[in-house]
């Protein structure tokens, strides 16, 4: 197996960056316009670079080198396609689908209450216009013979088993670049920026996820891009969590507000509500106002309300006593 390191000459711990910055270097270096014999040297380092410019293909790549037969029970050979191919004369042509791109989009309890507009922006690789997402000029894989796939023969005698995988050289496109793209450097894709008014429902939970298609990342490979995932991260702010269909509002009181059972203010999504305060509250037991959380499906949760009392309180002498006597009659 080639080592693609070598080849561009950087190390195996070398950043995706300073393998670019290596590739740039050398296509320019060996490029047939500037130097007329480093036309098989520049196919070498596009190859190299090929599988390992990307962060996918590299970890394929790394995995192959320390595991040769690495994937092999796992083979891109589709036999049930073979078998319809055989029934009925054709081969059934499934839709091909870009990987997604994951993205989390952050929510405050409140936002997930209410339902929220959030303006999104993001950078995403689009099809490179000069070469058409092609990546420049290709030709044959000479690994595969164009095929994108290899045949390997695993065990001895009768307990020979042939597999075919996916060509490593050209990662199954069954062709290779050999005078890459000035815009892209044979990526097939630039980085641009994406601009998307988003709109939250009521009730998300940490971990929902919302599909948007087409938004994701070009894919060279599929000719298309992928789909955007959005990910809802639960950011807890302002006091509030969310349980469920239950929220939550931590309150902070002082020993005086308990003692005197004084009205406070209670912050809600829908308004503020105002509350005396009952007998006997505590740190540890908070109180619950029933169906004042989310709406869920067939059902609204609760609004507790957990207290942080504390004995924050600036009295002078005077006033401390008159609520001794208050408490000891």
């Amino acid at each position: 197996m080639k080592n693609y390191y070598d080849i561009l000459g950087v190390s195996e711990t070398s950043s995706q960056d300073e393998i670019k910055k290596a590739y740039r270097q050398l296509s320019k270096q060996y490029h047939p316009d500037v130097n007329p014999n480093g036309e098989e040297k520049f196919k070498e380092v596009a190859e190299a670079y090929d599988n390992i410019g990307d962060e996918n293909k590299r970890s394929d790549y790394d995995n192959r080198r320390r595991n040769p037969f690495a994937g092999m029970g796992n083979s891109n050979f589709d036999f049930s396609s073979v078998f319809e191919e055989m029934m009925n004369g054709q081969r059934s042509h499934r839709p091909r689908k870009a990987p997604d791109k994951v993205m989390n989009v952050e929510v405050t309890p409140v936002e997930s209450y209410l339902g929220v507009k959030k303006e999104l922006n993001y950078d995403y690789l689009e099809k490179c216009s000069p070469c058409n997402g092609e990546g420049g000029e290709s030709a044959g894989c000479n690994t595969c013979g164009g095929f994108g796939t290899i045949t390997q023969k695993i065990g001895n005698g009768m307990f020979t088993q042939v597999v075919q995988s996916q060509c490593p050289s050209c990662s199954g496109k069954g062709k290779v670049i050999v005078n890459p793209c000035n815009r892209c450097y044979g990526q097939g894709g630039v980085i641009k920026k994406e601009n998307l008014m988003m709109t939250i429902p009521k009730n998300v939970d940490n971990g929902n996820f919302m599909r948007i298609a087409g938004k994701g990342d070009y894919n060279q490979s599929m000719r298309l891009r992928g789909d955007l995932i959005l990910q809802v991260k639960l950011d807890l702010t302002d006091n509030f969590e969310k349980n469920g269909n239950d929220l939550i509002y931590y309150l902070k009181l002082n020993v005086l507000d308990v003692l005197l059972q004084r009205q406070v203010k209670l912050p809600h999504p829908e308004g503020d509500l105002m509350i005396n305060l009952p007998k006997n509250i505590s740190s540890d037991k908070p109180l619950r106002l029933v169906k004042k959380g989310y709406r869920g499906e067939h059902d609204s949760g609760d609004f507790y309300v957990k207290m942080n009392i504390t004995n924050d309180v600036d009295l002078d002498d005077e006033k401390l006593n008159k609520i001794k006597e208050l408490v000891e009659q």
